[in-house]
């Protein structure tokens, strides 16, 4: 017996409801809201039918609201809407994310490819999830991803993800090559137990694993003694000779017990100083290097780097309670690295030294508490003219409100300024109340300014500055330089100054980068590939064993593996394809006039090129909002129509109106339209990258 489908009266009056017109708004309403619009389908229930002469036709689903029935889906489900990989990473492991394509209503299997320095693709996963580990192989590779979703009626189209770096270069394992390591922890955890350690802003990059970067999160406590990586700006274990009887501890009087400023920010250069960020830590910041590891203060100032329309203070206040020095003998290092390690020129054994103890080791410390607080605001919407005096009211109303003789006074006429000109606030602390500067807001920034000065205490000082000393040769090794037996970081050629330069190109890059996305424009993809490059020379400088590599900004040429171009002097290539947004005007002046008969105006003011846009933070009249100001001198236009601007293409003002005099016997035979456009803009353009020297 064969079962047939027939429509029933019950299925049929939610059809019939639903487009009844005496439903009521809120139910329409809430119908609407509880899915997307569609096609309704019958629905449709088996009944026995006893005579097999019966010919009808066989519906193939169940009711389902649209997606499909009992049997499965109609369709093929929709591109999935994102892949997300790390532009660049230099670790084992890392993730790609990605979103399943619409199922209507329907579970859908997720296939994703990989692709390798631009050969053919293949599948990776297949599966239900929507991301994957995956662990790297050592070396260098360009990858890409794509992802397509699946169910029984098909696959949809594939989504892409941008090209990403993949640059594993793993360390050896020291403690296998060296056994006297272990003896050197052991060593170095018996003096910790005996002294003062103190909490600090920085990392610690534990040479005891096989990854790239084995980092702590930022704020780890160190000891005078440890050792610190000047190029990555981290700890390293402590390499002294503890034992030895010159080997002191010392406590001092600070030399300017607190320091307080407000500054206008003048660049990015300008706002590192502010902020206390040393050169190590301000080198090699791309997007992703946040992933690596980075101490507070270079957290601090990625979080702050903007662009030329950004206007920032700095308030900022230290406070110094202890300072601590460390003397050693003039011998200092311990003998087991004398022994087993160090040895003249000897690059292996100069690498490995600087992996485990680092370019220097800290001799002295500043203990207490900093707060540093960045007020910044946009000023895209205001002229020259409005962002000097903007400037000028926020600076003033800070040097009022702070200062360092006491609690900052409450003021509300702060707090309203700050509302009118939209300022945020980028805070962090070193020492002080825990946890204080993550809960800063424009709307309690004085109170929470005066809880750290009022709540910083001897529990909760930590090193607000810190001072390093680089090694000293060992004494066996007098007659030797001091390059024979330490990796050299030094010199204007040096992997630090190398560092500094790369460092600084890339906060340009940032700054010509990040605009598009505030301007509502897509980034382009130059400015991802450049950012795979810079990273891929930074980390060349690094690692230690990499520093054959770490070259001149105007001598590195990307690799045969390249996101942009094989071959290239880079920062050419960065000076002809990551161009900078720069503002623009241009204005023109109108003048029509008819006379016994009739005009369609249809003018066009524009910038200098098509590759340019209009600024939408700036505009008046029918043009705020859309960049551009129509003064408007005379408009007599008795039987014309009405005047419009639109912003077509996307560099010009389109400005219409159909101007028609009355008839000569009626009186007016005259019709006049005087006015000037005036559209504000921005356009792409080529610009060198600055080199530090």
């Amino acid at each position: 017996m064969k079962s047939y489908k027939y429509l029933t009266m019950a299925c049929l009056l939610p059809i019939l409801w639903s487009g009844s017109p005496e439903l009521h708004a809120k139910d329409k309403e809430a119908l609407n809201q509880k899915a997307s619009p569609q096609l309704i389908e019958p629905c449709l229930e088996p009944v026995s039918i006893q005579s097999p002469s019966i010919n009808r036709i066989e519906p193939i689903d169940d009711c389902d609201g649209g997606g499909g029935g009992s049997t499965g889906p109609y369709y093929p489900p929709g591109t999935p809407g994102s892949i997300k990989t790390p532009t660049y990473t230099n670790d084992s492991n890392y993730r790609v994310t990605w979103s399943s394509g619409n199922g209507y209503g329907y579970s859908v299997r997720n296939e994703l490819y990989q692709q390798t320095n631009n050969g053919s693709w293949s599948k990776v996963y297949d599966g239900y999830g929507t991301s994957k580990y995956f662990t790297a192989s050592s070396g260098k590779a360009l990858k890409r991803y794509r992802v397509r979703s699946c169910n029984s009626k098909g696959c949809s189209g594939y989504r892409y993800s941008d090209k990403m770096m993949v640059n594993y270069q793993p360390r050896p394992n020291l403690y296998a090559e060296y056994s006297f390591l272990s003896n050197i922890d052991q060593k170095a955890t018996a003096y910790k137990s005996s002294v003062d350690s103190y909490k600090s802003a920085l990392i610690r990059d534990d040479a005891s694993s096989s990854a790239t970067f084995a980092t702590t999160s930022s704020g780890e406590r160190f000891y005078l003694g440890d050792g610190y990586d000047l190029i990555r700006g981290s700890l390293k274990q402590t390499c002294l000779d503890v034992d030895q009887a010159n080997f002191q501890i010392t406590q001092n009087t600070p030399y300017e017990p607190v320091t307080f400023n407000v500054d206008y920010v003048e660049n990015n250069d300008h706002l590192a100083e502010l902020l206390d960020v040393s050169a190590s830590a301000k080198v090699g910041f791309t997007g992703d290097d946040l992933s690596l590891g980075v101490s507070g203060e270079k957290s601090r100032f990625v979080e702050s780097i903007s662009d030329h329309d950004t206007i920032r203070f700095v308030v900022k206040i230290v406070n110094r309670e202890e300072n601590w020095r460390l003397a050693t003998s003039a011998d200092p290092i311990d003998p087991d690295f004398t022994n087993n390690m160090l040895s003249p020129n000897d690059d292996d054994a100069k690498a490995d030294f600087r992996e485990f103890c680092g370019d220097a080791f800290i001799d002295g410390a500043n203990i207490g508490s900093a707060l540093y607080l960045v007020f910044s605001f946009d000023s895209k919407k205001y002229s020259y003219t409005e962002r000097e005096q903007k400037k000028g009211q926020l600076g003033l109303k800070l040097g009022d409100v702070f200062n360092a003789n006491g609690a900052a006074s409450s003021n509300s006429e702060l707090e309203i300024l700050l509302e009118n000109l939209q300022v945020s606030i980028s805070a962090s602390q070193v020492g002080g109340p825990e946890g204080l500067s993550a809960s800063v807001t424009p709307a309690n920034v004085v109170d929470k300014y005066n809880q750290f000065l009022q709540g910083t205490n001897s529990s909760n000082w930590a090193a607000v500055e810190f001072s390093t000393r680089q090694y000293v040769r060992p004494s066996a090794y007098s007659n030797y330089p001091h390059s024979a037996i330490f990796a050299d970081f030094t010199g204007n050629q040096g992997p630090l100054a190398q560092m500094r330069r790369w460092g600084n190109i890339s906060v340009q890059h940032t700054e010509r980068c990040s605009p598009w996305s505030d301007y509502n424009r897509s980034t382009p993809s130059q400015c991802g590939s450049s950012q795979i490059e810079i990273s891929t020379a930074m980390d060349a400088c690094r690692n230690t064993r990499q520093w054959a590599d770490c070259e001149h900004p105007l001598a590195y040429t990307t690799g045969a593996i390249s996101a942009a171009y094989p071959g290239v002097i880079l920062y050419n290539w960065l000076n002809s394809n990551v161009k900078k947004l720069e503002k623009t005007s241009a204005s023109d002046t109108y003048d029509h006039h008819v006379y016994k008969g009739s005009i369609a105006v249809d003018d066009y003011t524009c910038l200098a090129a098509t590759s340019c846009f209009a600024n939408p933070y700036r505009g008046t009249g029918p043009g705020i909002g859309k960049g551009f100001e129509v003064i408007t001198y005379e408009y007599d236009n008795p039987k014309g129509s009405g005047r419009s601007y639109r912003i077509s293409p996307q560099h010009c003002v389109n400005s219409t109106a159909y101007l028609d005099t009355r008839n000569w016997f009626m009186g007016d035979t005259t019709a006049d339209w005087h006015y000037k456009v005036k559209l504000e803009g921005l356009c792409p353009e080529l610009e060198d990258f600055v080199i530090v020297q």
